[in-house]
């Protein structure tokens, strides 16, 4: 009888193991995310905008937050929070979490300030709290961590350990805030400050909403893994019709992934260079191919990542699946023009004007040198020269314009060359000497300071033949034993004798110009004043002349 008990006890206590067995626990993060209400700035005079709406930053799926880190010090003081993000790790079946830290997206877009942590949760712990101090900007962050084992089995999260701060002491503190019992801290909606008053704030974290995630247990099954991610028939590069912008090369493969035990339900998604996604229903029992995808062809390592997203932790990168193809669009070339040079100057040329230098000119070459000409247009030289040929004429990198004219004044040579159809140009201040002019640019008739010497010399001249007659005249007459009278102040003038005269002598000055210009003399503007009074003197003298010479 003893016996028989025996054999049935342990039979019933193996059938407990073997319940027990089938019915193991694991643990996954699950896919529903709480969002608590938001703790954002203060808007006061100093900092009048109010927070802006920013991304949502959350751990990746199937990671857990963990702690934080920073950057502190920006224009409302030495240790307000410029930014911060999340550090998380992967919740393993198990309940433990991975070795490896990512960090999420970061609460503020400001670079502002030097950083601050990064502060961890102690070992096994997950962040279920937090604790912000803020005012016009958040000053601090205290976080609250518990062990996963007591978040599990529900205990309260308040019931947690305060972790080190980073930020410091400024702003109010906001009461703590906790994710519901048996859930933890998987990210957070971000608030930025828009700025731009004080100067320097745009972008500067203003505020926070933790968003967390049940941790749940689930039978432990057959474990979901992804195996491989593999890429194959990879096409050509194509330009997609630009081949100047290499921005939008593409190229297409096959990716063929391998795993084992998916889940009953949800996708299979790609993501990284390559997205596609296909659901569970239409997937093999071991791997998939999502044909043609498509990818940037830029020469670089192909990084994708497969995940299923009714189980987030059963996901896998390949950082290296292969190669794309190297870009084959060109970035357009940039016309530039390079030099200006002027050679084989020819002597001065006076063309047939020896005493006007204002249109002496002489002949050169100037050679311009370019890269990567527009099609169209024309090659326009302008400055001391001008001159113009068609884009389609020109050399390669080269063109002479032969036989320039220019002024020959014995300045610089200023020239630039440009290309009619895009803003290429270029001007050289300096392209050599022009030979100075080779005409005298000496009058044959005076200039308005040497007709003032004449008109002076005429007057004297008129006032010595005047009284030195009427004095050789009374003289002539006390000789003659007549009484000697004394000079007469007054000058003998024929009035009617004298506008007899005039037009005759301006007749003449009128043919003695006439004869210059015609051997290419330019009047002057003393010329014509100069004339009137010179003629009027003259006309003068000779009246005078004639009269004294009718008396005698």
């Amino acid at each position: 009888m003893n016996k028989i008990f025996t054999y049935v006890a342990l039979c019933f206590v193996a059938g407990l193991f073997a319940l027990q067995a089938g019915h193991a626990q694991c643990y996954q993060l699950g896919a529903t995310v709480g969002q608590l209400s938001p703790v954002l700035k203060t808007p006061i005079a100093f900092c009048p905008a109010p927070a802006q709406v920013g991304a949502v930053c959350d751990c990746p799926p199937g990671y857990v937050a963990v702690g934080y880190e920073g950057l502190e010090g920006n224009v409302y003081g030495g240790m307000v929070l410029s930014q911060f993000k999340l550090r998380c790790k992967q919740l393993n079946p198990d309940g433990t979490l991975g070795a490896a830290v990512t960090v999420t997206c970061s609460n503020g877009t400001s670079m502002l300030g030097t950083p601050d942590g990064p502060v961890d949760a102690g070992a096994g712990q997950a962040l279920v709290g937090a604790e912000v101090r803020i005012g016009c900007a958040m000053d601090a962050v205290y976080g609250r961590s518990k062990l996963l084992s007591e978040v599990y089995t529900g205990q309260a999260n308040s019931a947690s350990t305060v972790m080190p701060f980073i930020g410091g002491p400024g702003g109010s503190a906001q009461p703590v805030m906790y994710a519901p019992n048996g859930n933890v801290f998987v990210g957070m909606q971000t608030y930025v400050e828009p700025g731009p008053n004080p100067a320097g704030s745009a972008g500067i974290t203003a505020g926070v909403a933790w968003r967390y995630a049940p941790i749940l247990n689930v039978s432990c099954g057959a474990a979901c893994s992804i195996a491989s991610i593999a890429v194959s028939n990879i096409s050509a590069c194509n330009n997609n019709g630009t081949p100047n912008n290499p921005g939008d090369d593409t190229f297409t493969a096959n990716v063929t992934v391998t795993y084992a035990t998916p889940p009953a339900s949800g996708n299979l998604n790609l993501s990284g260079d390559g997205t596609a996604s296909v659901a569970v229903g239409s997937i093999g029992a071991t791997s998939y191919t999502f044909t043609g995808v498509s990818m940037s062809a830029d020469g670089t390592p192909i990084a994708l990542t497969a995940t299923f997203s009714a189980d987030p932790v059963c996901t896998l990168t390949n950082n290296n699946a292969g190669s794309a193809p190297a870009s084959c669009s060109a970035p357009a070339l940039t016309c530039t023009v390079n030099s200006i040079t002027a050679s084989n100057l020819s002597v001065c040329n006076d063309n047939g004007t020896p005493n006007n230098p204002a249109d002496d000119t002489f002949t050169a070459n100037i050679t311009v040198t370019f890269s990567n000409p527009p099609a169209s247009g024309t090659l326009n030289l302008a400055g001391t020269a001008t001159a113009s040929v068609p884009v389609s004429a020109l050399g390669a990198g080269t063109y002479t314009f032969t036989g320039v004219t220019m002024p020959a004044n014995g300045l610089l040579i200023q020239l630039t060359a440009s290309f009619s159809a895009t803003a290429c140009t270029l001007t050289n201040f300096n392209a050599g000497t022009s030979p100075a002019f080779c005409s005298s640019g000496v009058a044959t008739i005076p200039t308005m300071s040497e007709w003032g010497l004449i008109l002076f010399a005429l007057i004297i001249f008129s006032f010595s033949v005047v009284f030195g007659m009427k004095q050789q005249q009374t003289l002539a007459m006390g000789n003659a034993g007549g009484n000697m009278a004394l000079p007469s102040s007054k000058l003998p003038f024929d009035k009617a004798l004298y506008f007899k005269v005039l037009p005759v002598v301006y007749l003449v000055f009128l043919v003695v110009f006439a004869t210059l210009m015609a051997f290419g003399y330019n009047l002057t503007n003393a010329d014509i004043p100069g004339s009137l009074f010179a003629g009027g003197l003259i006309a003068y003298l000779v009246q005078f002349v004639m009269k004294s010479t009718s008396d005698q």
